[in-house]
């Protein structure tokens, strides 16, 4: 009798939003539920890819494992305050992104929110804040050569998060308001607190201003 065939079987999920909030957690439930041994676990835009070895069996309670294990992370998240870790939203965003940034993202869209250390804090729930992340990633990478002060790029990354205006836009609306400004070498500076600066753009691009 010829031994059953056994070969490398790989699977692909996508991870909910309360797995990345948690993602040590999660792959510790999912270490738990995988029926034997990964070859390998490589984490990448918000995909998770495991490859075990083995027959059909093994490859079935394997998959059975992982349906289990993202059923249990899928569930509505408790009420309340939702901590959010740094290192998370690393995993989410793919690049450092200023925390500030975030938190002030999530404050004008009507979440309380806080950032203690390299923790943030906030009634927003996962989805919103990982799609927030991403966000400003986004805006963080066309904004990498732009000639401006720190502040000026904290404006215009956030500003952008919150309207998907393009950064031309951000920038001509931010000079015709006055919350950006141009020194003698013409980089991009804000002569307030960005902050205030952001709300100011928004809602000029809004049409409220």
């Amino acid at each position: 009798m010829k031994p059953l065939a056994r070969r490398k079987r790989a699977f692909i999920v996508k991870l909910p939003p309360q797995a990345m909030e948690d993602f040590d957690k999660f792959m510790e439930r999912l270490s738990k539920a995988i029926a034997g041994d990964p070859v390998l676990m490589k984490f990448k835009d918000g995909y998770l890819r495991v490859e075990v070895y083995g027959g059909e069996v093994l490859a079935r309670r394997t998959k059975e494992g992982i349906k289990k294990v993202l059923q249990e992370f899928k569930a509505e998240p408790k009420r309340g305050t939702l901590r959010v870790t740094r290192q998370s939203i690393y995993r989410e965003a793919g690049v450092a992104i200023p925390l500030d940034a975030m938190e002030t993202v999530l404050r004008l869209q009507g979440y309380d929110t806080r950032i203690e250390g390299d923790e943030v804090y906030t009634s927003a729930p996962a989805g919103a804040v990982f799609e927030a992340a991403r966000l400003i990633a986004e805006y963080l990478r066309e904004a990498g050569n732009l000639y401006a002060t720190r502040t000026a790029k904290r404006l215009v990354i956030t500003a952008g998060a919150l309207t998907g205006a393009s950064i031309l836009e951000l920038i001509d609306a931010g000079l015709e308001i006055g919350v950006l400004e141009e020194d003698d070498e013409g980089k991009l500076l804000v002569p307030g607190d960005w902050r205030e600066a952001v709300k100011k753009l928004v809602k000029h691009l809004a049409g409220e201003g």
